[in-house]
């Protein structure tokens, strides 16, 4: 069954360690510079926060610098934004990057691939995670129409250099941030996703990997789609994540694990799911 992700739930402690005892700040499922809408209050400390921070701050600066720009996204730096994009153009052998203005630039947006969760297929968990990358157009030219503009262009793209597991942890956090603005913190007394996201757990590919066949999400035209849902028996939790939905891009699954027992027990587990 569904269930539906409201937004601004109060937690009143850390998501991720569950101290109390510091200021708590808040925290986005969705990365603030991915305009993503839902928000924790009171739902981090600083010391977990400056871990998140870090991963999807690389994972955003690595993976998708230019469509964050070209899609004026969010930035706390809009001051600093470029009015030019570099692009990389290849003649006689010599690679060069040249800056583009981003009305010019042929902007993709790069989507890693993993296989499903190895939780589905793998008796015991594997360090890492596997991926392959893809990518969809989103605006300006294409690379193919950009190529005319510099005569005997061999070459026309654009560098990605990311973390596999940078990515991965930041989906396993937009996933449990989303689960935890559905339900509430008890019923993650024993999620294995906090591990994976704090880095102390580095089997990531065991818990969080792409969606393969029909889509979980409904289009519903807006930039980014979550579903939170549980499967019987044991009511295991599950997150399925579509960032940049609006463009088509892939869906990822998220496993949370068995929701808490004594939560499930009581009248906090919501009645339409019994």
């Amino acid at each position: 069954m569904n269930l539906p992700i409201p937004n601004g739930r109060e937690i009143g402690e850390c998501i991720y360690c569950g101290t109390r005892d510091e200021p708590l700040g808040k925290e986005h499922a969705v990365p603030y510079g991915l305009n993503g809408p839902w928000t924790l209050l009171k739902a981090s400390c600083d010391s977990c926060a400056k871990i998140t921070h870090r991963f999807e701050r690389d994972t955003m600066r690595s993976l998708w610098p230019e469509i964050r720009n070209v899609l004026a996204m969010q930035s706390r730096r809009r001051d600093k934004r470029s009015l030019t994009l570099p692009l990389v153009v290849q003649r006689d052998g010599v690679r060069e990057v040249i800056q583009v203005p981003r009305s010019e630039y042929p902007t993709y947006l790069s989507t890693p691939l993993f296989p499903p969760p190895a939780v589905f297929w793998m008796k015991r968990p594997v360090r890492g995670v596997f991926t392959n990358l893809d990518v969809i157009h989103v605006a300006g030219p294409t690379f193919k129409e950009a190529s005319q503009r510099y005569p005997g262009a061999e070459f026309i793209g654009a560098h990605a250099n990311f973390s596999p597991e940078d990515f991965a942890k930041t989906l396993a956090k937009v996933g449990f941030c989303a689960a935890v603005n559905a339900l509430g913190l008890a019923a993650f007394t024993h999620t294995p996703i906090r591990k994976v996201i704090l880095g102390s757990d580095p089997c990531i590919g065991y818990w969080v990997g792409s969606r393969h066949g029909d889509p979980v999400n409904e289009a519903h035209g807006g930039l980014h789609a979550i579903k939170v849902i549980h499967t019987m028996p044991g009511a295991v939790i599950h997150v399925f994540v579509s960032l940049f939905a609006q463009f088509g891009a892939p869906e990822y699954h998220i496993v949370l694990g068995e929701a808490d027992p004594a939560f499930v027990a009581s009248d906090e587990w919501p009645l339409a799911w019994r």
